[in-house]
């Protein structure tokens, strides 16, 4: 038998390289891994075998996904080892107003957030009404720099822990929020049980 030329030793060590290196198949994927190999080919033939109706389906969950990302909702937590409810999205981002008990001394922090300026700096003083129904709280408040709009301020006040805070959180479907240049009504709708719970911390029960 005649021997191949030493020459083409490299050229055939590249192919049977190449070839050991290249891209396999989903079968070839099924017999190094079965799992993996079955995981693959049930997504791809789940993929092709949607029904138009299961494809709008899916498109209306993500839809209703990233719509609950942007969406409001009370969000009970701590700020400094204070009990805080914050109307907010569900990551904490672009609050509309908070409320933080100081336990050891009675009393409840209030801030409006993101208040239109309307001539207000920093420092300058105003009013902060809350209403929902019959139950009222007015805190005289203080402008503070509003951290994402050099256009607004966020507005702060602190008052007493009183049974009329809680009745205005616990009545109606709606918080009336008043402030200078400015009146929003917030949601109560998703606050539920979480208000039970945010006046146990701040009358030191649990």
């Amino acid at each position: 038998m005649r021997r191949a030329p030493r020459r083409l030793f490299p050229v055939i060590a590249g192919v049977l390289a190449a070839i050991a290196l290249a891209p396999r198949p989903a079968a070839a994927l099924s017999a190094l891994s079965p799992k993996a190999g079955q995981e693959s080919l049930r997504f791809v033939a789940a993929k092709k075998h949607l029904t138009p109706k299961e494809k709008r389906e899916a498109a209306q969950k993500k839809q209703e996904a990233a719509q609950a990302r942007l969406m409001h909702v009370w969000v009970l937590g701590k700020d400094n080892s204070r009990p805080t409810l914050t109307y907010s999205r569900a990551n904490g981002d672009d609050p509309k107003i908070s409320l933080s008990c100081q336990i050891e001394t009675g009393l409840v922090r209030i801030v409006a957030f993101d208040v239109p300026s309307k001539g207000m700096r920093p420092g300058d003083g105003g009013r902060l009404r809350l209403s929902s129904g019959w139950a009222r709280v007015e805190v005289a408040a203080t402008a503070l720099p509003n951290e994402k709009n050099p256009h607004s301020v966020d507005l702060g006040g602190i008052t007493k822990v009183s049974p009329r805070l809680f009745s205005l959180l616990k009545n109606g479907d709606t918080v009336v929020i008043e402030v200078p240049g400015r009146t929003t009504g917030v949601s109560l709708k998703t606050l539920g049980a979480k208000v039970d719970a945010f006046q146990r911390s701040c009358l030191g029960q649990r």
